[in-house]
């Protein structure tokens, strides 16, 4: 029997992931504007005290623990033509193009209201499809490239991202009440137009078909796997493992400790800069250009040494940086041009625990539960995000100074629940090859 051609199975279909991650992009670029300007407008515009405005920026991430399993579990049971992910795609974009722009139209009004309740409709339908943008992604792809799938995703997320961040930096003029609905139109123009590429060029079932006769060539039976792992069988095949299970909980612990570092310095960092750095109206957001372009550099680098030494050291590596940069930012002594520098590798940790730790989630299940363990991936990072606006909240109102002190505790802990995870890694392709090539 002819063996199987490995080195050309493994090639990425880098052109439909990228697709794939334009709605990654309009979802995952409105966090920039909205963490970065809302709390400004609770700050600026109505005059509410820091540990509210964490509160009221915690919102989303009540909504996140209920909603996003709930509809990661709803995608996996849909049986759409268009496919399981793409319905709440298409839905949840089109209501949030909708629905960005009344933030700034409340906040131009003074009406704190119709703000929330703007934000409100805003959030719920960003949880509707959250979970799918990462999911598609995931489903088109045979599992030893989800790394390298992710990094791509990735670079077409942060990229938009960035495209957003320039626009702020820009767009937000230096006043004591500026007009900000400018800037959501245009981010509410962004999320259309990636949710209507996506619409008319992927084709969802057939990417996924696509996907299975791929793995079959590498080697790898997903039917065997969902026969084994299904949401109907509950997973006993693979859970059941007691050293398994513990590495998911260390893995899910690690995206808890993850979100509460970075979520911690993306919440409070327009302000910080304005108290300690001098940086007024949008001028913050070059520090956040930065430490974007930093993930942006390495995430290609990255996903590939993942498939050599495995994601687990590449996770514990990146994690290690990630406690050292905000280190550094707490103790040094007032601005220079050198801490942008730490800002960019602390990019590029960033991107590295985000890139491995979600792909080493979805290694441990089947790919009829990807949308199920995408939920709890975001369930837990959800629950990071409620609490870690307050905390850092009342640091900022008690200790503004010490922000970046918070971020490395939590960033310490991050690495302690990676380095106990045992489970996950990559299958690499090098080594599926040469033991191929060995029969």
């Amino acid at each position: 029997m002819t063996q199987p051609n490995l080195k050309r199975a493994a090639r990425l279909d880098t052109k439909a992931v990228a697709l794939a991650s334009l709605p990654f992009m309009g979802m995952i670029s409105f966090w920039q504007v909205y963490d970065g300007i809302v709390p400004k407008m609770l700050t600026g515009t109505f005059g509410l005290s820091n540990s509210l405005t964490g509160a009221i920026m915690a919102i989303d991430n009540v909504f996140g623990l209920f909603l996003l399993p709930l509809f990661g579990i709803f995608s996996d049971r849909c049986a759409s033509k268009l496919g399981r992910r793409t319905p709440f795609i298409l839905g949840g974009s089109a209501v949030a193009m909708l629905s960005v722009p009344l933030i700034a139209i409340a906040n131009n009004m003074g009406s704190l209201p119709l703000l929330i309740g703007a934000i409100i409709l805003t959030l719920l339908a960003i949880c509707a499809y959250r979970t799918m943008t990462v999911a598609i992604v995931a489903d088109i792809t045979p599992r030893p490239l989800r790394t390298k799938a992710d990094s791509i995703e990735k670079i077409v997320g942060y990229a938009g991202t960035g495209l957003m961040l320039v626009a702020i930096s820009v767009m937000v003029p230096k006043a004591d009440k500026p007009d900000y609905l400018p800037l959501f139109i245009l981010q509410a123009a962004f999320i259309l137009v990636s949710a209507v590429v996506y619409g008319i060029f992927v084709r969802e079932p057939a990417l996924v078909e696509k996907m299975r006769e791929k793995s079959l060539s590498m080697g790898i039976d997903e039917d065997q796997i969902d026969k084994d792992d299904s949401p109907e069988a509950g997973g006993k095949e693979r859970v059941a493992d007691t050293d398994v299970r513990r590495s998911i909980i260390m893995l899910l612990a690690a995206t808890f400790f993850y979100y509460m570092s970075y979520n911690a310095m993306t919440t409070n960092i327009s302000r910080y800069a304005d108290l300690f750095y001098g940086m007024e109206g949008g001028s913050y957001a070059i520090i956040n250009i930065v430490t974007i372009a930093g993930a942006l550099l390495s995430y290609a680098p990255l996903a590939n040494l993942s498939l050599k030494i495995g994601r687990k050291k590449v996770a514990l590596g990146t994690a290690v940086i990630m406690v050292l940069c905000p280190a550094l930012l707490w103790l040094a002594p007032g601005f220079s041009p050198v801490l942008y520098g730490v800002f960019l590798l602390m990019g590029v940790a960033l991107g590295g625990v985000d890139l491995c730790v979600y792909t080493m989630i979805l290694e441990c299940c089947s790919s009829q539960s990807v949308g199920r363990y995408s939920g709890y991936y975001y369930t837990v990072s959800m629950a990071a995000q409620v609490a870690t606006p307050i905390l850092s909240g009342i640091v900022m109102d008690v200790a503004p100074s010490m922000l970046f002190a918070y971020i490395t505790a939590m960033g310490m802990i991050m690495a302690a629940s990676i380095a106990a995870a045992k489970h996950g890694d990559a299958i690499l392709i090098d080594e599926v090859a040469r033991r191929e090539a060995a029969k």
